[in-house]
């Protein structure tokens, strides 16, 4: 038996089947540390459009400041106050007769999506096909412009707006174009919504969030362990993790060097190479 390729796996504390297990071991520790990462991310609001959040984020909450628009996400949001007033300031118009009743409502429902706790944890990242027509309905005879700084349509008369204005039902003809053109992206009537539904402009009712966090008192909030220093934490996961690459290695490094110096071993090899006698040694 040739000694040389034995001692190569000797040098690293492992026989040939253990090398190829131990290759796998770190992997899939990696593994459960990226998936539960990745769970806690999915829970937590992410910055989109108006709704601008600082590190670290944090996961969808009642707001203690009564909100003066989108005040159905009062109880549960990714938005605080100074949000739902940016959100309004953009629908705002010169001449408040500029919208219908109809369109006006609903055009400040979608606006307000930003709100939902699924959209701001991108749970939810479309509007559904039907709600964009329903839209389109309500405010085919309503007029909007381009934005000069979005390049979206906008009501007329908001600041976002342009001097030149049309009926929505010149620009485009079905809800969809519609949607996309005021910078909404949409899920297609025949898309595949396993990896997600989409915003039809209700209030979500995942069981996710019916327990909705507490409201966030700035003077008594306590820093959470790890929640400003998430790499930290990592860190530390990534270390356990090495720790029981090295524990495995040591045991296959003991059980190699059992097999290679017992007597029956060494007795059949009579030129047992120097290497060998240090290691037993």
């Amino acid at each position: 038996m040739p000694w040389a390729p034995v001692l190569g796996f000797v040098s690293s504390g492992l026989e040939p089947n253990a090398a190829a297990q131990h290759l796998l071991l770190p992997a899939l520790v990696l593994m459960l540390i990226k998936s539960c990462l990745a769970g806690e991310r999915s829970s937590r609001c992410r910055p989109q459009g108006l709704l601008k959040l600082d590190r670290p984020y944090q996961k969808p909450s009642q707001s203690e400041i009564l909100f003066p628009f989108c005040q159905q996400y009062q109880h549960c949001s990714c938005c605080n106050a100074s949000h739902v007033v940016a959100v309004e300031r953009s629908l705002q118009t010169v001449d408040s007769s500029a919208l219908s009743a109809s369109c006006g409502a609903m055009t400040a429902q979608l606006a307000c999506s930003i709100c939902d706790p699924e959209i701001g944890t991108a749970q939810k990242q479309h509007i559904c096909a039907a709600t964009c027509q329903q839209w389109y309905k309500r405010c085919q005879h309503d007029y909007f412009s381009y934005s000069p700084f979005s390049q979206h349509l906008v009501p007329c008369g908001t600041k976002q707006a342009s001097e030149v204005c049309s009926q929505v039902s010149e620009l485009t003809d079905n809800g969809q174009s519609f949607c996309q053109q005021a910078g909404y992206d949409v899920r297609e009537p025949n898309a595949d919504s396993s990896n997600g539904g989409c915003f039809d402009g209700t209030i979500s009712a995942s069981t996710n969030f019916a327990s909705c966090s507490a409201p966030v008192r700035r003077q008594q909030q306590k820093v959470k362990p790890g929640s400003r220093f998430p790499l930290l934490y990592f860190m530390v996961l990534l270390s356990a993790a090495a720790a029981v690459v090295l524990v495995y290695r040591r045991l296959a490094f003991l059980m190699t060097r059992r097999k290679l110096c017992s007597p029956a071993t060494r007795s059949s090899n009579p030129q047992f190479p120097g290497s060998g006698r240090r290691l037993c040694d």
